[in-house]
């Protein structure tokens, strides 16, 4: 690489070459069937040059030293037609990292065969436990990843592993009730999935879910489950936490550092290296060098993360937050492994202690949650009543308000933490929120 850095440098006043080499396999589920099996490999380089200011991008998809001489001249052409970028200061330097975690190399090696043997299981396993259910979707994987960043300030930093995660969606018939998809899921960087276990969470949800009742306009204390935290936090809460929206006064944490935004029992952070971290990465997208970043901490909040280029503008240093858009061949602030702290009391125990409540699967809706002030209009579906310490039946409602206002609402969070490795990816506790208005559907 050192050898192609040195060609760049005839076009550049900077470079940055990123090579990411990838092999995933995936087993689909259909209607209680393998709809298909897949083995998908390949290599993307990416070129990002500065000459004068100005930004050269390339991208290929291929890891050939031949073709990446190719696709630096190209990146210096479309520098040329670029406009000069005067806020750029430039490419980040080298830093310290950590040791990687030693990769599981079994994911990399993993075959089709061994992940179809899971979900037949699995469905098997469904079918038996609840003869009215279908699995009507779902999917096993296995993802491998080996990257390569180097730049022409010195940065050089490599790194490979893999994960593999489950998921089976359900929907049951029973006595003229169809219920919703409800899904379950496992993700890990070994092959010990807990099928049967996917599988049994699941299907309990199914069971509440054939009991039916009306919900009504009420103030109740609620439970969201990891599915529901994660697609209303990626949406209304993280995008505050950039450093771009700073710059930019579109975050209504501007002037919030060090003070009470959330309930004390949160704390959340992002940590690739958090135990359960499916992609504990040494590196950003630009080869800084990644780091717990405390977001939350007892409720109060602790600042901002940042890429290079508007740490630069800001005045401040990167916390490794730049992730690669390998579409676009660009750099965003990002996360990479969210979490938020567990608690002491288990999520059975939690329910055991509401007299009337919600413990909320999933919302609809939460992708068109304004980052910009924490409002949020989402629909609770499937959403599980419960009644003097138990669950007895499913309904569905609306909820409407703001994000920053819930979290001062939340009062315990349980001891069990789950991995979601969709969307940004979580570690999460169920999360109980006192007082919460919701609107009979």
């Amino acid at each position: 690489m050192e050898e192609l850095i040195r060609f760049g440098e005839k076009f550049f006043d900077e470079l940055e070459i990123a090579v990411y080499r990838s092999r995933d396999v995936s087993v689909n589920i259909e209607l209680n069937e393998i709809s298909m099996a897949s083995v998908r490999s390949g290599a993307v380089t990416i070129i990002r040059g500065i000459k004068d200011k100005r930004l050269g991008l390339a991208i290929i998809d291929s890891d050939e030293p031949a073709r990446i001489r190719e696709a630096i001249e190209q990146a210096a052409k479309m520098a040329k037609l670029n406009s000069p970028d005067e806020k750029w200061v430039s490419l980040p330097e080298p830093g310290k990292y950590r040791e990687a975690p030693k990769p599981n190399y079994e994911l990399k090696e993993t075959s089709p065969d061994h992940l179809v043997e899971m979900v037949v299981h699995g469905i098997k396993l469904a079918r038996e436990k609840d003869p009215n259910a279908i699995v009507a979707g779902g999917e096993g994987g296995v993802t491998w990843e080996e990257r390569q960043i180097v730049n022409s300030h010195g940065i050089e930093v490599a790194q490979e592993g893999g994960a593999a995660y489950i998921f089976f969606e359900l929907v049951g018939r029973k006595e003229g009730v169809v219920t919703p998809g409800i899904f379950d899921f496992e993700a890990r960087r070994d092959l010990n999935l807990d099928v049967d276990g996917v599988v049994e969470r699941a299907v309990r949800k199914v069971g509440w879910a054939y009991n039916v009742k009306a919900s009504k306009n009420e103030e109740v204390p609620i439970i969201l489950g990891p599915w529901a935290i994660a697609g209303l936090f990626s949406y209304a809460l993280f995008p505050a936490f950039s450093g771009e929206r700073l710059v930019k006064e579109t975050t209504p944490l501007a002037d919030k550092v060090g003070e009470q935004i959330a309930s004390d029992v949160l704390t959340i952070y992002d940590d690739p290296f958090h135990e359960l971290a499916i992609e504990p990465v040494i590196a950003d997208g630009e080869g800084v060098p990644t780091r717990k970043n405390i977001l939350i901490e007892k409720g109060t909040f602790k600042g901002f993360v940042w890429d290079n280029y508007w740490a630069k503008i800001y005045g401040t240093e990167s916390t490794g937050n730049g992730k690669r858009d390998l579409r676009s061949g660009g750099i965003n602030i990002g996360f990479h492994t969210m979490a938020i702290e567990n608690g002491k009391k288990s999520f059975e125990d939690m329910i055991s202690e509401i007299d009337r409540g919600y413990f909320v699967d999933g919302f609809q809706g939460a992708h068109s949650s304004n980052p910009d002030n924490g409002n949020f209009a989402v629909t609770a579906n499937p959403a599980y009543i419960i009644e003097d310490g138990e669950v007895v039946g499913s309904s569905v409602f609306l909820i409407a308000g703001n994000v920053y206002e819930l979290l001062k609402q939340a009062s315990e969070v349980s001891k069990e933490q789950i991995v979601m490795p969709f969307m940004t990816t979580m570690i999460t506790p169920f999360i109980r929120f006192e007082n919460v208005k919701i609107a009979g559907k």
